[in-house]
């Protein structure tokens, strides 16, 4: 490829998902010439086509199974910046019409502090966005695409074998088909868990090979690490994802990460005015909207004191002696 605004459009698209000043910067590049925004559905459209190359290359027995055909040998492993560049402008005539730059993007979904959202796609699968997330949802002709720029959804991926379903967490991707997994974007990492299915997971960098996750199984990519570490933990998984009933289940972890757990959904927020106490174990289930009665439980059942105010509830160890 060697036009420049096919390279720019390609640069732009391996970029994605962008920040605010980088989507800023995108739309005065769009601005400037009325090819450029062409150039860029060529661009993303060859993604697509590179993906399910890559997924072909990386794991041939997965893409056989989610294609319905027989496994082919498998081949060097490409990358995504060398496919794109030589696709070019190949695909263009796989695009129908001209989408605005919005739909492009995709609808942007986003959930407040405490807020837990039920939320159906057109393809007959279910997204359920965890408080305070955010996502982006494209669904093409040949492709299904979540961008999760922050936060935690769970997904029940409705079967099209013509469309592969795709999560996007920045450092990390997924790719799945006919399955439910969730998928956790943080600060310090991204986790994906799988409940039911087939999932395939790999480095958003392509760095590193693809990893295949079945039901209870988790891997959890940290930025800089070269490899996700796995595990199975079925259990450990189902209570991780209570919060979808608005619940968090609680099965001898600390009172620290109780705290956390609930501040996450709260306004009223739980403070350990005695830090020692947050290596306390619990056990129990609880309301994620409902702190004070957490906290009542606790004064019930560990040497804690609780004193409430209409912005926080403070824990503390009782003196020896005290009520």
């Amino acid at each position: 490829m060697h036009d420049p605004v096919e390279q720019a459009a390609a640069s732009w698209a391996l970029r994605h998902p962008l920040d605010p000043s980088e989507r800023q910067a995108l739309d005065a590049w769009l601005a400037q010439d009325r090819r450029h925004a062409g150039a860029l559905l060529r661009a993303q459209a060859a993604l697509s086509a590179i993906d399910r190359a890559i997924d072909r290359a990386l794991v041939p027995e997965l893409a056989a199974e989610l294609a319905g055909a027989a496994p082919e040998p498998a081949a060097p492993r490409p990358t995504r910046r060398w496919m794109l560049m030589g696709v070019g402008g190949a695909v263009a005539a796989s695009i129908a019409g001209v989408l605005g730059w919005s739909q492009l993007m995709g609808a942007r979904v986003t959930t407040a502090r405490g807020e837990i959202r039920r939320l159906p796609l057109a393809d007959g699968s279910i997204a359920t966005i965890d408080t305070s997330s955010a996502l982006r949802v494209v669904l093409a002709d040949d492709s299904r695409r979540i961008a999760l720029d922050k936060g935690q959804a769970f997904f029940q991926v409705a079967k099209d074998r013509k469309r592969p379903f795709i999560v996007d967490a920045g450092i990390a991707q997924a790719r799945a088909l006919g399955t439910a997994f969730s998928v956790r974007r943080t600060e310090d990492g991204v986790q994906v868990a799988v409940t039911e299915g087939i999932v395939g997971v790999w480095a958003g960098d392509e760095s590193g090979a693809m990893t295949i996750l079945q039901a209870g199984q988790f891997a959890t990519f940290r930025r800089g690490d070269p490899a996700p570490v796995t595990g199975t933990a079925p259990a450990e998984i189902e209570r991780s994802l209570a919060w979808r009933s608005g619940e968090i289940a609680l099965e001898n972890e600390t009172l620290g990460s109780a705290v956390a757990q609930f501040n996450r959904y709260n306004r009223q927020q739980l403070i350990l005015a005695d830090p020692n106490l947050a290596s306390e174990r619990l056990v129990g289930l609880f309301r994620l909207d409902d702190p004070a009665a957490f906290a009542e439980t606790l004064a019930v059942s560990h040497p804690i004191k609780v004193a409430v105010t209409p912005d926080e509830i403070r824990l503390s160890r009782k003196k020896i002696g005290s009520p």
